[in-house]
């Protein structure tokens, strides 16, 4: 799987930090990282947001990892892209449960918010936990058929009340 890498300039500083980190857990699970944004770039949460759903709409990434200061912003703007469903979470339990019932093509991440001592450690625990629980069937195994209903529906949802991201594009920059 190719992952694609993004963060709002306000994060640049601890860019390098994190790609080393998400490189070295995502090579344990066969998979290679792009980097999607430059740190000489001026760029936005939102900005990232789209930049993420090019990414993915032109099959340049498979799944996107991004954050921002709390996570929440750049998760809901994902979430407002064509193609993309973001998930968000801080520990291992939601990163498991979102790429095992979700199934989304995104997860953020807060990189400022209670990032302190062994930050980074949490976020490789999360990430182990997200690149495995991709690999896993449903969750809970008894309940896999109605859950991935549910995920079915979730995508047609998600496929139905927006825009194709052409004309999204076209519209947002009018």
């Amino acid at each position: 799987m190719r992952i694609g890498f993004a963060l709002a300039s306000s994060l640049a500083a601890k860019q390098d930090m994190l790609y080393e980190l998400i490189k070295d857990v995502s090579s344990q699970y066969g998979h290679t990282v792009v980097v999607l944004t430059s740190q000489e770039e001026d760029l936005d949460y939102i900005d990232i947001a789209i930049a993420c759903g090019s990414a993915l709409y032109h099959e340049e990434v498979d799944f996107i990892l991004t954050g921002c200061s709390s996570g929440l912003g750049m998760q809901l703007a994902c979430n407002y892209v064509p193609g993309i469903i973001c998930g968000y979470g801080t520990s291992e339990i939601e990163a498991t449960l979102f790429a095992r019932i979700n199934q989304g093509n995104a997860f953020s991440y807060p990189f400022a918010l209670n990032w302190g001592w062994a930050s980074e450690e949490v976020y490789r625990s999360v990430l182990h936990a997200l690149f495995k629980g991709l690999t896993q069937a449903p969750y809970p195994q008894a309940e896999a058929d109605r859950k991935q209903q549910a995920t079915d529906k979730l995508k047609r949802l998600k496929m139905t009340s927006h825009l194709t991201f052409e004309d999204f594009i076209d519209v947002y920059k009018g």
